[in-house]
């Protein structure tokens, strides 16, 4: 039970750093909103998508590449040999950072004005991409840095940097929107980027730092601990260093080639809803609206209670692989089917939250009736998008990256096809249907593929059908409740709406304990972890 108790004690503390950060960042996303309104965050994604896949070259699969170079070097050798590994690794890391750091920075400096004006269609987003274009190789950097941390297990220095960071992206985006909105749209959206931008740059430094500290305190890193072995001299150094550096390339690209296809397509999809809608016959301004109502306002919205329960599925990739490793198929089975269980009993009973109280939420945070009407539309899938997300992690710890990475893939060019047959016809009804189909064409291959991997059983009633017939109760005796006594309930009060949300968060809870859903093994299992 101890390592139970281990595991669990590390999930809520992730989970407790994932939920800040997460409502921090939802809460500047509001704010950011506020300013830019609707059609400038569509212009705001339009730029984010052209430099997620600048970054995918950039990186080109490094922190994975380093985390595995680490996480071996760690554990096969001491003392200064493993001071000198990691010096060669650390050296190759740099220069592969650099090298494709710099060309993807390169790239997107010099061919702004045809990714902005051809690609995107807006001019607007070029002096965006040419300032986001320095930030490119402290990135990649960062990224290996990162892939170190993993290795090592001491994941929570990344966190610290990624919260400078953040934190200093919202000092420094307030500042310079104070500053810069007067002067138009434009301008406004350089001072989103140029916050983003600083922010990056901090967090590499600060990153660097911890890296720095980190291997001198636990691996002894200085001068004499990289110089070669006495009894290999220069040649063998140089050896060495050969090895690293076609290991380290050995590892990174093939995880890039496929990064850059799905990236890519991705990229295009985003690039392509825009221009779908407008082809649907709205405005060009209507259609960056809408398209950033989607994806810059609702989608971090329905993600958001992901933050509760991801850290739990993240932390069983290692649960995973070792148990592989060993050769434990009841345990790999058994975390299986209690992440399905759990993953559906959560999101089922945030699907209903959603879908009973997306107008509410739509006017409170964005002021907005199309984003509570997205959130209606787009709250029955949850359930599908939660536990998709869970099962890659789970098929990642198995050994499955290649069939995840393939699937999304499919998932993109598929998704790419729904958007050009059915936007220009529906307008973003289309695309929302586009979105549904996608995530349940990608969450149903990958179930299927895990279900064959472990060897587990689904018990499809229990699972979906005890737990919505609580979630559709439960939110319905709230909404009676407030439709029955109107003066206890304010519509556009966050204090009202937390109140009755969080009654029928109780109330969901309640029903599937009554019911027998919710056992009493589970609390007794609970008990156990946490009494020792």
């Amino acid at each position: 039970m101890t390592a139970a108790r281990k595991y669990f004690y590390n999930a809520i503390l992730m989970t407790a750093v994932s939920l800040l950060m997460r409502a921090v960042s939802v809460s500047f996303n509001v704010f950011v909103t506020g300013r830019l309104g609707a059609d400038g965050m569509g212009l705001l994604t339009l730029v984010s998508s052209a430099y997620g896949f600048a970054v995918t070259f950039a990186t080109s699969g490094i922190s994975l590449a380093v985390t595995r170079m680490t996480a071996e070097t760690v554990l096969t050798a001491d003392g200064g040999e493993a001071s000198r590994r990691l010096s060669y690794i650390a050296r190759s890391s740099a220069a592969y950072c650099v090298i494709f750091g710099a060309a993807a920075g390169a790239a997107l400096y010099f061919g702004a004005d045809f990714i902005g004006g051809a690609l995107l269609g807006d001019p607007r987003t070029v002096r965006c991409l040419r300032l986001l274009s320095f930030t490119l190789p402290p990135t990649a950097l960062a990224s290996a840095i990162s892939g170190y941390f993993n290795a090592c297990r001491r994941v929570y220095k990344n966190a610290v940097s990624d919260f400078v960071g953040q934190t200093l992206k919202i000092f420094t985006t307030s500042t310079l929107l104070a500053a810069l909105l007067p002067r138009g749209e434009e301008y406004s959206l350089l001072a989103v980027v140029g916050g983003g931008a600083v922010a990056e740059a901090m967090s590499f430094f600060i990153a660097a730092f911890l890296f720095v500290r980190d291997r001198r305190r636990h691996f002894g890193a200085d001068a004499k601990s990289a110089a070669p072995a006495a009894d290999g001299g220069t040649e063998l150094s140089a050896a060495t260093a050969s090895a690293a550096a076609r290991s380290l390339c050995g590892a990174a690209l093939p995880v890039a080639l496929s990064s850059y296809l799905r990236s890519g397509l991705v990229t295009l999809e985003h690039i392509m809803i825009p221009h779908a809608l407008r082809r649907s016959g709205s405005s060009y301004t209507e259609s960056l609206a809408s398209y950033g109502t989607v994806h810059g306002m609702v989608m971090p919205v329905i993600m958001f209670p992901y933050a509760v329960i991801g850290p739990f599925s993240s932390l069983l990739v290692p649960e995973l692989s070792e148990s592989r490793a060993r050769g434990q198929r009841e345990r790999i089975r058994h975390i299986a089917r209690s992440v399905f269980r759990v993953t559906l009993l959560f999101a089922v009973g945030v699907s209903g939250l959603m879908t009973a109280f997306s107008h509410e939420l739509g006017m409170i945070l964005y002021k907005s009736e199309e984003a509570g009407l997205y959130i209606r539309l787009l709250a029955p899938v949850i359930p599908v998008m939660y536990l998709d997300t869970a099962v890659d992690s789970m098929l990642k710890g198995l050994g499955e990256q290649l069939f995840c990475m393939r699937v999304n893939i499919a998932d993109a060019a598929i998704s790419i096809a729904l958007i050009w047959l059915l936007v220009p016809r529906f307008g973003v009804y289309g695309y929302a249907v586009s979105v549904v189909a996608c995530e349940v064409f990608n969450a149903t291959l990958s179930i299927l593929r895990l279900l064959r991997v472990a060897d587990v059983e689904p018990h499809v009633i229990k699972w979906t059908l005890g737990p919505a017939a609580a979630s559709v109760l439960s939110c319905s005796a709230v909404r009676y409740v407030i439709s029955a006594a109107p003066r206890l309930y304010r519509a556009d009060g966050a204090l009202s709406l937390s109140l009755f949300m969080t009654s029928c968060a109780a109330l969901y809870i309640m029903i599937l304990t009554v019911t027998n859903v919710l056992t009493e093994r589970d609390a007794a299992y609970v008990k156990r972890i946490f009494s020792g």
